[in-house]
């Protein structure tokens, strides 16, 4: 059964007590969580707590053997209940705790997290529809290029009356192999669009940078979010900028720049390697002044991965909503949908409006796309379904 609605429909047509609904509910949350960096130790002890409340663990075979030195894994199978009564019993030993901190972080994470951007709040209680606006010579999409003011303003009033969430906009191509542009053309670019932008539209603007000169620039014309491709690695002044203007941040995962980032990459455990960069990701930010609450990450699709490596992401991308923010995913028209057919971007809508679909059953809030009301109309089928 796909939802606890669904459950307790079928408890009613049995007959079973309603006072007993949410034993059940509980119960078929079944949950699996990897526990990293453990002491055997510890590991140990989960296996044996994990048994006496009902659940299990499994460890290595040579965690029953180890040393003090030695550090490892556990996979840990709970539903719910179990997981509560697992965590009441670890926090009573306080070398345990950090175990049972991780359960009660997961226990709490929101499936519709609320994110504020300036005195904006965007809640993700439905699929977002983020649209692209390109506003440089060689984006890989031509049709998603736009320079004339004229043809800008029709895009917005396009995009509105698709229903577009957040209009995104970007001055510089992130494709695999381009080189930097300089901060002057990217604000220059800019000057001729933005302003435009923000005087046809009331949604929240997103600026596509990673350069703190622009994100200013951008934010001084009307953007309340900032979306860097570098997680805030590539300027260090960006976190001020965000942190003091208080518009909202979309940290994406990539492995290398632009412009080295599809040269054979590499992952020993990608999603182990994921989840490792937005946890220490998320407590920089958060170090740096951002609130956690204007934060959206973004797993990278097409950045610095393997055409393996996309397709994994979008399976397991559940996993991400641990964190409780905002998941956004920009699955338009990229290359790895054109692999199966050998489509051109041009002809990769179908591909991208099936994928948005299988996006938002596994957990995307935001899908950043190019094609706004045919993506839009696929979102609310599909959420209709979900709910």
């Amino acid at each position: 059964m796909r939802n606890d609605s669904h459950m307790i429909d079928e408890l009613c047509k049995i007959g079973v007590d309603p006072k007993a609904y949410g034993i059940f509910v509980q119960k078929a949350h079944y949950n699996i969580l990897k526990m990293d960096a453990l002491s055997c130790a510890q590991a140990n002890v989960l296996k044996q707590t994990a048994l006496l409340c009902g659940a299990d663990a499994a460890i290595p075979r040579k965690t029953y053997f180890g040393g003090r030195k030695r550090k490892t894994s556990v996979l840990l199978f709970a539903n719910d209940r179990e997981l509560s009564k697992i965590r009441e019993r670890l926090v009573e030993q306080d070398w345990l705790l950090p175990i049972a901190h991780e359960i009660e972080r997961f226990m709490k994470h929101d499936v519709s997290p609320i994110m504020r951007a300036c005195r904006k709040t965007i809640k993700c209680t439905r699929t977002l529809i983020m649209g692209i606006i390109n506003v440089t010579p060689d984006s890989f999409y031509s049709k998603s290029r736009y320079n004339d003011p004229g043809a800008v303003r029709n895009i917005v009033h396009e995009m509105e009356a698709a229903g577009v969430d957040i209009i995104d906009v970007g001055a510089e191509s992130s494709r695999p192999g381009v080189k930097p542009t300089p901060v002057g053309a990217e604000i220059a670019r800019l000057k001729h669009v933005l302003p435009i932008i923000a005087k046809s539209t009331k949604k929240p603007i997103s600026i596509d940078t990673y350069k703190s000169k622009v994100a200013l620039y951008a934010i001084d014309t009307g953007a309340s979010i900032v979306n860097d491709i570098s997680a805030l690695r590539f300027d260090k002044k960006m976190p001020s900028v965000i942190a003091r203007t208080k518009v909202g941040v979309i940290l994406m995962h990539m492995k290398g720049t632009p412009h080295t980032m599809q040269r054979k990459p590499r992952y020993n455990d990608l999603m182990h390697e994921i989840h490792a960069f937005f946890k220490e990701r998320l407590d920089c930010a958060t170090q740096l002044g951002i609130a956690y609450d204007r934060i959206i990450v973004d797993p990278g699709l097409g950045f610095g991965k393997r055409l393996v490596d996309n397709y994994r992401i979008i399976d397991r991308l559940e996993e991400l909503s641990i964190f409780g923010r905002p998941v956004c995913v920009g699955h338009s028209r990229k290359s790895f949908i054109g692999k199966p057919d050998g489509s051109l971007p041009e002809k990769r809508l179908e591909g991208s409006l099936g994928l948005a679909s299988l996006l938002i059953q596994n957990g995307a809030h935001i899908l950043r796309v190019h094609d706004v009301k045919e993506i839009k109309k696929v979102s609310l089928v599909t959420d209709k379904v979900l709910s």
